[in-house]
């Protein structure tokens, strides 16, 4: 991939997505090119101020791209001036996470031990919060911006979104209580029901939601979320999010050995409360005596006080409290004494642990409140909260809930259940001064088990590379998109690291991605780069400590080792939807980052003749191949070691076609490859042509009614339909624009001014998609277009409503015919 500035960088990309999406005739050229310049100058603010340092030396950026949402997630370099105010820095720039409407409000400030600052930010439209939009900023002691990341929700529509709320949050508890499977009653909850609004974005369509959290003990462990829609109160989704730790071990008040306990004494008894910690609340430790119970109103945890009469907490039943209390005690203190974290939210407060519930229950939890252990089933397996590595697993989920907060599924919830692993590897090594690599080996009374090692994943069946990364579904039987599966790839990258660098310097690298740079929905590529700005922050970049970084993940295939976030101007263009489009005659710059890495380029010829292929400078064994326009094979290069690429193939005529780049059986690196081709044009000789042809939707359109209008011109290279009318319920109906493939190269939704809509080939749909409430007027096609070396026959004009009635609308001749002007579809006088 190519190293550019910034500015050109994220433009190039701006243009490459709107590819399909701008039409392309003088008046519309002009306009595009007006929204270029304004964002050339946004972006040139942004290179500008990042320029002005002390010695007014120009500073190199670095950005990472989220590929799917084509804006950047994480952004790297001097940004600013000093003393710059971080949040108008974001708002006056949101244009490079091609914000539209709303604004970034801050929700946390934290400043650290190097003097940096943090600033987590939250977007908003309308004043209601985006769903995992979280951008963070951060600036060094001097105030200068060093690094943005986060994600951002690039072009949510700014509307009136409050309009719609009909429900109030008393309104949405209530109907989150309703889909319970069980009735509840006003002792069910352990604590009290909570209700937020945010904009959610739901099969694809942006909505007012209420997220309700219910959290209750009985009649099963319950930490439900409820996604409402905020407008006519459906249960969009509901999930249960209780963090299970599977992973168990040994403690010494189960095992029989004696441990010095930090108690509390009261009216003659003694308390399993430790109150001497520099912290506002308290330890505290509680018996659920197998059940689970809901409390009442004096106790804040299942169960009942931990007591003892003469301070020697020795009975069999006291065992799995000691080890429990105890080694919540050695947590915080790792935490304390490493990070200079105070409790989990760092703001000091109690550290609540029951154990004993329910009856021979094999696992431990974090609820979202305080800790919960299992007694094990006395045959396989002993009390979990014998084992300090399960402890601090379960109590780091709490510092991730009050931190990052990553969503538990799919990779965020690996990384979340990963991350608990890794600070329970390093707590192990803080008390007892070395680690056998295993998480819950303790606990097993045969000895010779574990659930998961973080130094060979596979003896347990686990994952240990992203080449074996398992795509499981997002439900409790999928273990939430293979939460627990797939942390075992992060799990392995931290064992490259840690025997590379040793665990202390791994546990602050760690700690700082962990609680300055994930946010929500961070994914493992989003981990690398927290990963190793966190290293650059306290070790310096290219260190050896950055190196570790780098080379730990690149070998479970999570990006190229020894390198940063480098930028490709092509980039997203993993798919056949992403492919970027080339040119006759030019050459190409790029370069394959990462096993999963895959380039796909795209071109139209304009009738028959050779197509050339070229892929020269290669790093690695690469291979390219020659796809149809439905993406199937027709010809390949796939010479060994790095010998350079190429394929001659004859196109029989106009249509279009791809090129897959590829690395041999994973090749990758940040090495550049150069590409090129040449084909038959499409502009030679070429002219657009017109045909007045109209079509109407209902107006207004029903609800819930689906209608296709299609317009087909066999022989084209080009064709386009112009809407001289357009307006649908903004978020909620889409026109859907389509090619001959059935590919969507555009979706369209709220009001619009007339416009032009291209598309590659000889046929072009449009798909209206309504939901069940609310309507508007429709749209209008008046016009439409062909690009073509001559005029063709009659084009076929088709409909075809949601029930499935074909109603031909047109296949007359084209006696009114206009020939275009050069560049394309403008002319709509009737």
């Amino acid at each position: 991939m190519k190293k550019v500035r910034l500015v050109s960088l994220i433009l190039s990309l701006a243009l490459t997505l709107g590819v399909f999406l701008l039409p392309i005739s003088n008046n519309v050229n002009a306009e595009s090119t007006k929204v270029k310049e304004n964002k050339t100058k946004q972006l040139q603010k942004l290179n500008k101020m990042s320029e002005k340092t002390e010695k007014t030396k120009k500073k190199k950026f670095k950005v990472s791209w989220d590929k799917k949402k084509g804006i950047p997630n994480f952004i790297s370099g001097e940004l600013s001036e000093k003393n710059i105010n971080a949040l108008d820095f974001l708002n006056e720039n949101k244009d490079v996470f091609q914000i539209d409407g709303g604004e970034f409000e801050v929700k946390k400030v934290e400043t650290d031990e190097l003097g940096m600052t943090h600033y987590r930010t939250q977007l908003e439209v309308d004043g209601i919060p985006v769903y995992g939009a979280i951008v963070i900023i951060h600036t060094n002691e001097d105030g200068v911006i060093t690094a943005i990341n986060g994600q951002a929700e690039p072009k949510l529509a700014k509307k009136k979104w409050k309009k719609s709320v009909k429900l109030s949050h008393k309104d949405a508890i209530n109907i989150a209580k309703k889909n319970l499977n069980f009735t509840p009653d006003e002792n069910t909850f352990t604590v009290e029901p909570t209700s937020e609004l945010y904009l959610y974005k739901h099969e694809n369509k942006w909505q007012p939601v209420y997220v309700v959290e219910l959290q209750f003990m009985e009649p099963y462990l319950g930490r439900e979320f409820f996604y409402i829609d905020a407008k006519k109160g459906k249960v969009l989704r509901s999930v249960n999010r209780i963090v299970e730790a599977a992973e168990t071990g040994t403690g010494t008040g189960v095992f029989g050995d004696t441990k010095t306990l930090n108690t509390f004494l009261s009216e003659g008894l003694y308390y399993l409360h430790d109150t001497t910690k520099p912290m506002n609340g308290v330890i505290r430790t509680y018996d659920a005596q197998n059940t689970m119970d809901p409390l009442d109103d004096f106790n804040p945890s299942p169960g009942v006080y931990v007591t003892d009469d003469n301070n020697n907490f020795s009975s069999s039943r006291q065992r799995a409290a000691v080890d429990a209390h105890f080694y919540a005690g050695v947590v915080y203190d790792y935490f304390l004494n490493n990070h200079n974290r105070n409790s989990y939210d760092n703001n000091g407060s109690d550290i609540i642990s029951s154990v004993h519930l329910g009856n021979n229950v094999e696992n431990a939890f974090w609820t979202g409140v305080q800790m919960v252990y299992g007694d094990g089933d006395g045959v396989n397996s002993h009390a979990l909260s014998a084992s300090l590595d399960v402890v601090a697993h379960e109590l780091t989920h709490a510092v991730t809930d009050t931190t990052a907060n990553l969503e538990y599924e799919n990779q965020s919830g690996a990384l979340n259940e990963s991350f608990s692993d890794v600070f329970g590897i390093l707590a192990e090594v803080e008390y007892e001064g070395s680690t056998e690599w295993l998480l819950g080996e303790d606990i097993f009374i045969n000895g010779n088990d574990a659930i998961r090692s973080m130094e060979d994943p596979t003896i347990f069946g686990y994952p240990d590379h992203m080449d074996d990364f398992r795509v499981l579904p997002n439900t409790r039987e999928g273990d939430w998109g293979g939460v627990h599966i797939n942390s075992s790839i992060t799990n392995k990258a931290f064992y490259n690291v840690a025997t590379n660098i040793g665990f202390e310097k791994s546990g602050k690298i760690y700690y700082r991605a962990l609680t300055s740079y994930l946010t929500q929905f961070s994914q493992f590529d989003d981990a690398r780069n927290a990963l190793l700005q966190s290293a650059t922050d306290l070790y310096g970049e290219n260190s050896t400590e950055y190196n570790a970084i780098a080379d730990g993940l690149a070998a479970v295939g999570i990006g190229d080792s020894t390198t940063t976030p480098t930028d490709d101007t092509f980039e997203p263009n993993n798919t056949l939807s992403d492919a970027y489009s080339i040119s006759s005659g030019e050459s190409y710059t790029s370069y394959i980052s990462s096993s999963s890495d895959v380039d796909f380029y795209t071109f139209t010829t304009g009738g028959s003749g050779d197509i050339s292929i070229d892929l020269t400078s290669l790093p690695k064994d690469y291979d390219i191949y020659l796809l149809n326009s439905s993406g199937a094979e027709l010809d390949k290069s796939i010479n060994a070691n790095t010998s350079s690429e190429s394929i001659l193939y004859t196109a029989s005529g106009a249509d279009t076609f791809y090129i897959q780049v590829v690395g041999y059986n994973g090749a990758n690196s940040t090495n550049d490859y150069v590409l090129s081709a040449s084909f038959p044009t499409g502009q030679v000789g070429g002219e657009w042509f017109y045909e007045l042809e109209s079509y109407d939707t209902p107006h207004p359109y029903p609800n819930n009614h689906t209608e296709t209008y299609t317009y087909s011109k066999p022989g084209a290279q080009q064709v386009a339909i112009h809407f001289s009318s357009f307006s649908t319920e903004a978020g909620y109906d889409f026109v859907h624009i389509k090619d001959k493939n059935g590919s969507t190269v555009a979706s369209y939704d709220g009001s619009q001014s007339a416009f032009w809509v291209v598309v590659d080939g000889d046929e072009i749909s449009a798909t209206l998609d309504t939901d069940f409430s609310v309507t508007d007027y429709g749209f209008t096609i008046d016009q439409v277009a062909y690009f073509s070396n001559g005029s063709l026959a009659a084009g076929i004009m088709n409909k075809v409503q949601s029930f499935d009635e074909l109603i031909k609308v047109s296949d007359k001749a084209t006696s009114e015919d206009y020939i275009a002007p050069e560049h394309g579809p403008e002319k709509t006088d009737q």
